[in-house]
C-alpha cells in the first residue's frame, strides 16, 4: 500500500511498518532476500537541495562513509540491477507510518537508507535506517523551495552514524546490542561542553509544515492561516548537568573544524512522532547519547536529568 503526493515532483510518501520504541533510530528491515546484498551495495545519495546543503553532503560522503561505493543521484539512470545486485539509497523522505499495522495520519520526514528502486527511491520494508529530524520545526520547511535545507547541520551526523550502523548490521546480521555499545561512549560528555543550537530554543511558526503533513500535501502549507508558534526547548528547562552553550548553527559549522572541536558535544534533538534526545561528539561525529520516549512537543528538564544520570554528572 503506498499513498503519494499530489505534486508528482515530490518525494513518494513510505509506508515504515512495525515501528517499536526498541527499533528507536534503527529500522532493521527483517524480511526481503536482499538485506546483506543492500548493505555492501553501491549507495545512491540525494545531493538535490541548496548549494550550501549538498556541499555539506558532499563532504560527509568523503569523511565519513567508508561501507560501501557511493554515487551522486541522477534522476535520468536507470538503477534497475539482476537479481544477484543491489543499489542501496540514501535521502530525505516523508515517512507516512503504520501502527500496529493500522496506517495512520501521520506524515513525517526522516532521512532514509534502504534498497533502492530503478528510480533511485526506497519504499516500505526497503527501509533498513531512518534517522528523524525535527518535523513541524524548523529542519523540515514546507513552504521553501528545498525544503530539507535547514537540516544542513545534522548531514554529517547522520552520514558518520549511518556508516556505522551499516558497519554493525553486515558484521552482526543484528540492531541487537547496537543502542548499548552507544550508551557506553555517554560518560565522555563529562568533559566536554554541550552545544545546543539556538534554533532549538528559538519559537517557530509550526502551523504551515502541521498542515502539510497532516493533509499529506505541501502546498497546504503555503495557503493562509493564523500562526501557531512553538518552539522544542525553553532555556529554563535546560537542566544539563555539565557546561553548556546556545550557538547558531553558522557558529557550530566553524567550531567544528577548529582546534577546539574536541572539547564539545552537539545536541541535536528531534521531535516528531516520538521525543529524541541525541548527542554527538562535535569531532568525530560519533553518537554519544541516544533516547527516545513516546509522542511530545517538549523537551523537559526531566528529559535531561535522566541523561545526567548516564553521563554520570
Amino acid at each position: 500500500m503506498q499513498k503519494g503526493w499530489i505534486n508528482k515532483w515530490l518525494f513518494p510518501v513510505i509506508l515504515m511498518l512495525g515501528m517499536t520504541p526498541a527499533s528507536a533510530q534503527i529500522f532493521d528491515k527483517t524480511k526481503g532476500k536482499n538485506v546483506k546484498l543492500v548493505l555492501r551495495s553501491p549507495v545512491i545519495v540525494h545531493a538535490t537541495e541548496s548549494k550550501i546543503y549538498n556541499e555539506r553532503l558532499v563532504t560527509a560522503f568523503k569523511n565519513y562513509w567508508k561501507v560501501s561505493p557511493y554515487e551522486w543521484y541522477s534522476p535520468i539512470k536507470d538503477y534497475e540491477v539482476d537479481k544477484n545486485s543491489a543499489y542501496a539509497v540514501f535521502l530525505p523522505a516523508i515517512v507516512g507510518l503504520e501502527v500496529r499495522d493500522h496506517a495512520t495520519t501521520m506524515n513525517y520526514p526522516f532521512y532514509v537508507y534502504g534498497e533502492a528502486t530503478s528510480k533511485g527511491k526506497a519504499y516500505g520494508e526497503a527501509i533498513i535506517c531512518a534517522f528523524p529530524i525535527n518535523a513541524v520545526h524548523y529542519e523540515f520547511d514546507a513552504k521553501a523551495e528545498h525544503i530539507y535545507e535547514r537540516a544542513a547541520l545534522r548531514l554529517p551526523y547522520i552520514v558518520y552514524n549511518l556508516n556505522d550502523m551499516v558497519r554493525w548490521l553486515s558484521e552482526k546480521e543484528s540492531t541487537k546490542d547496537y543502542l548499548d555499545s552507544v550508551q557506553a561512549k555517554a560518560t565522555r560528555l563529562v568533559k566536554k561542553t554541550l552545544l545546543i543550537p539556538n534554533d532549538v530554543v528559538k519559537e517557530w511558526d509550526v502551523n504551515p509544515n502541521a498542515t502539510a503533513l497532516f493533509k499529506n500535501n505541501l502546498d497546504a502549507a503555503k495557503r493562509k492561516m493564523t500562526p501557531i508558534m512553538h518552539n522544542i526547548l525553553d532555556e529554563a528547562d535546560i537542566s544539563y548537568g555539565g557546561k553548556y552553550k546556545i550557538m547558531t548553527a553558522e557558529e557550530i559549522m566553524k567550531l567544528e573544524n577548529s582546534a577546539e572541536a574536541d572539547k564539545y558535544a552537539l545536541f541535536l534533538p528531534a521531535v516528531d512522532e516520538r521525543k529524541y534526545m541525541l548527542a554527538y561528539d562535535l569531532k568525530t561525529k560519533e553518537l554519544l547519547y541516544y533516547e527516545t520516549t513516546k509522542a511530545s512537543n517538549k523537551i523537559k528538564s526531566k528529559d535531561f536529568d535522566r541523561m545526567n544520570k548516564v553521563i554520570g554528572f
